[in-house]
């Protein structure tokens, strides 16, 4: 429970409100968390696997679900600085004219396929397209285009 609570929070310091009831909010939770865990090393502990929409963790997911009996809760692995950048980020992503959900699901599944299959593709974003063709090259280039002022790859 306690880090559902420090999600929730996360997502409410970059400006996401949430309510995991509904599967639109859990999956933009899953991928905002795989992004500021491999990106901007704000640790959970979760660990993810590939799934059709990218980056899934079914730990997390259950999380996600869990009852929440408190309104305030402490969470030392949010870092001020790296909180501030992964807000940065989705607010010149929300700047895109491309849903959000659908420009953090290109940013998470680039980077596992970046970092977290195996074997790595050569390409990534060419994989990605493969994977989702139904995201089309020109979203893709254009949410990458901002990821690349935030990556260390």
């Amino acid at each position: 429970m306690l880090k559902s609570c420090c999600i929730t929070k996360l997502l409410m310091d970059v400006g996401i409100n949430s309510d995991f009831r509904l599967f639109k909010d859990r999956l933009l939770a899953q991928k905002v968390v795989y992004i500021a865990q491999t990106l901007f090393n704000i640790n959970f502990g979760y660990r993810f696997i590939w799934h059709i929409r990218g980056p899934y963790s079914k730990a997390l997911s259950k999380d996600l679900r869990a009852p929440e009996g408190y309104s305030m809760c402490r969470c030392p692995e949010l870092d001020n600085n790296s909180v501030l950048r992964l807000k940065s980020l989705i607010n010149e992503l929300r700047g895109l004219n491309v849903d959000l959900s659908l420009s953090l699901e290109i940013i998470a599944s680039y980077l596992m396929l970046s970092k977290d299959v195996y074997p790595r593709p050569e390409d990534p974003a060419k994989e990605l397209l493969l994977r989702k063709p139904y995201i089309g090259h020109e979203n893709i280039s254009a949410i990458l285009n901002v990821f690349s002022k935030y990556s260390h790859t």
